[in-house]
């Protein structure tokens, strides 16, 4: 039962830190072109690992709290992929 707890707690936290994280990322400036791309891959891989679970919280859960967790997630990881992508638009 502990490692359920564990598993859940991981998942929780992937999506409450992963979405505004990456969002986080995507407002850092950099200056060359291979950072931007960098800073881009990673902060679009934890987006869509937050977007995943956050979207299997919304469609296989009935608490309010977990739904609206999963909304969290998928609020900020939406975007974050969106300003990734257009970072690297404007890079070149």
């Amino acid at each position: 039962m502990k490692s359920l707890a564990y598993l859940v707690a991981f998942l929780l936290g992937c999506v409450i830190v992963g979405g505004p994280l990456a969002l986080a990322l995507t407002y850092i400036r950099t200056y060359r072109r291979r950072s931007t791309i960098t800073k881009s891959l990673i902060a679009s891989l934890i987006a869509a690992i937050s977007i995943l679970i956050s979207l299997i919280l919304i469609i296989n859960s009935g608490g309010l709290v977990s739904k609206s967790l999963g909304f969290i997630g998928l609020a900020t990881g939406a975007p974050a992929i969106v300003r990734s992508f257009r970072s690297v638009r404007d890079v070149y």
